[in-house]
């Protein structure tokens, strides 16, 4: 009834209930998209503690679902927000927020996730954020007789603070950012340019976790979330990785002939296809891989 009725509240409700397990959280989000509802980065003005209803259709991540940024500072800003409305621009925001945990690591994860976006591109941010908390310290400790590093008096007479212009980052770095700290990609995929391929296929990682057997050949792409390279008894290299694609993760074994052939494919974010069987280990199911190549 409640996901029938109430489809974004329902969703949003089962993302925060699942908020730290990133195989069940990306299984939610593929869900939303097949449901037509938008999965957003969090944003300093729209964002609460969990995943955040915004309207019909659109749901953003919550500040406590951001690594290494703390509980309090996510309160901070939530209750500036409440009590004094939305941020107009960095300056506003390094005015009013006063907290001791708006830090480096703090401003480093808001940049990086896209919660600052509106403010300006992630690369710009991150050249300014020195300065930035330099004149938040500055501002934080001014009484009416300092004089600002800045420039003026304390107070209303304190300039706005200037954004140097700065280098725009990538796509694919944002996206690695994203998955840094927010356990998942979120405003894209390393797999987009191929997205109408993959959907077209039948097999995925989803069905292939779902329904199939072991030894049951498979085809796919994906993105390589993880390498585990290890040394077996006779001295060969070989690799457990994990591959993603849309629906989901997996983890598969890349014997040595195959390692020793294509090593220099298996690194991380590196998007690969690979052929290959189900197989299953400790009762879990992997794939193991007899060829792949680089898309």
């Amino acid at each position: 009834y409640m996901k029938a009725n109430f489809p974004v509240e329902y969703m949003s409700a089962i993302l925060t209930a699942e908020s730290g397990d990133v195989e069940k959280i990306s299984e939610i989000v593929h869900e939303c998209e097949k449901m037509k509802i938008k999965v957003l980065p969090p944003n300093i003005n729209q964002s609460f503690k969990g995943f955040t209803c915004i309207d019909d259709n659109t749901i953003r991540f919550g500040l406590y679902t951001i690594k290494n940024f703390g509980s309090d500072i996510g309160d901070a800003i939530i209750n500036e927000r409440e009590k004094n409305g939305i941020f107009k621009n960095i300056t506003d925001f390094l005015d009013r927020i006063k907290h001791k945990n708006l830090n480096k690591k703090s401003m480093e994860a808001l940049m990086k996730t896209g919660a600052m976006d509106e403010f300006g591109d992630r690369g710009t941010l991150l050249a300014n954020l020195e300065n930035m908390l330099e004149y938040n310290k500055e501002n934080s400790k001014q009484s009416a007789d300092q004089v600002s590093l800045f420039g003026g008096l304390s107070g209303d007479s304190i300039p706005a603070f200037k954004l140097k212009e700065a280098e725009d980052v990538s796509k694919e770095t944002k996206l690695i950012w994203e998955k840094e700290l927010l356990g998942l990609y979120v405003s894209g995929h390393p797999l987009d340019r191929i997205r109408d391929k993959l959907e077209k296929r039948e097999i995925n990682i989803k069905k292939i976790k779902d329904k199939l057997t072991n030894g049951y050949p498979v085809l796919l792409a994906g993105v390589i979330e993880t390498v585990r390279q290890v040394t077996t008894k006779n001295n060969q290299q070989m690799a457990f990785i994990r591959i993603a694609d849309l629906t989901g993760s997996i983890e598969a074994v890349v014997f040595p002939k195959l390692y020793k052939e294509k090593s220099e494919l298996i690194v991380t974010e590196k998007c690969i296809a690979i052929s290959g069987k189900v197989s299953i280990r400790n009762d879990e199911k992997t794939i193991a891989i007899e060829g792949l190549k680089e898309v």
